[in-house]
């Protein structure tokens, strides 16, 4: 089953147990924006996880679509759980262009800061069915603060993250975590301070990063070449390499000056 199909599978499954018919908006091969009414259709639902659930056991491929639906379909008509709501505060990283895509509104804006290229730090709720971003005026019922939300963040998304899966090909090593939270060990301070090791990193998607140490030529050419295909093949969740070096994170491709047509993948900037 392809991933559409197995997108499309769990979309005919939610409208089969939800008491009414939903409202749902295809996004990508691997996402769809969905809620009870046209007038609320914000819910932001992704398979990725699920359909790598069912690659490594495709006899399951019912069950497992029939679990993640009832878990989107109990989100929409129950609401997010808030419960515990401080512990849960985690940040993933995120391309800009999920910011556009979640379309808040002004009174429910999400809570993001930049980071690097063109990536930015989002305030998300981690839970066992969903992760959901978190917007001021969650902030603002709670009584917490953004700059108090990113600092509980720091330990909840250390302590929640899972464990951190490596494996190497071509001399890149590609990251993930039990819990589908390695974004976020990105952002983590200590990832990039005067202590780590200069890397280079791409998030590809949600619970996948390529990273690279900066003493490794050919294997940061070889994660060049490879974020430069996904990119143009627009299969990728972001569209920039960056770097840690000397403890600051920068953009390290495409340079500034190029676009995407144009630029040299194996040249850094």
């Amino acid at each position: 089953m392809s991933t559409t199909a197995f997108r499309n599978a769990v979309i005919s499954s939610m409208q089969d147990q939800s008491a009414s018919e939903l409202c749902v908006a295809r996004l990508t091969d691997e996402s769809f924006r969905v809620g009870p009414s046209m007038d609320d259709c914000e819910y932001h639902a992704f398979v990725d996880g699920a359909y790598a659930e069912y690659t490594d056991e495709p006899e399951r491929a019912d069950e497992i679509i029939a679990s993640l639906a009832s878990n989107y379909v109990s989100v929409i008509s129950e609401g997010i759980d808030e419960s515990n709501f401080e512990a849960r505060l985690v940040v993933q990283l995120r391309a800009e262009s999920y910011a556009h895509d979640v379309d808040a509104s002004d009174d429910a804006s999400l809570v993001a800061r930049p980071f690097a290229g063109d990536l930015i730090a989002v305030l998300m709720l981690d839970s066992a069915q969903t992760l959901a971003a978190v917007s001021a005026s969650q902030l603002a019922d709670h009584g917490i603060t953004e700059d108090q939300a990113f600092e509980m963040a720091k330990a909840n998304t250390r302590s929640r993250m899972g464990d951190v899966l490596v494996d190497e090909y071509r001399k890149i090593n590609f990251l993930s975590s039990s819990n589908g939270l390695i974004s976020g060990q990105m952002w983590l301070p200590e990832t990039c301070d005067g202590q780590s090791a200069d890397a280079v990193y791409f998030l590809y998607d949600r619970n996948g990063v390529m990273k690279v140490g900066l003493d490794n030529p050919l294997g940061v050419s070889n994660l060049l070449s490879v974020a430069n295909g996904l990119v143009i093949q627009g299969e990728a969740m972001t569209s920039s390499v960056v770097r840690c070096k000397n403890g600051q994170w920068t953009q390290l491709w495409p340079t500034r000056s190029a676009d995407f047509s144009g630029a040299n993948p194996y040249q850094p900037g």
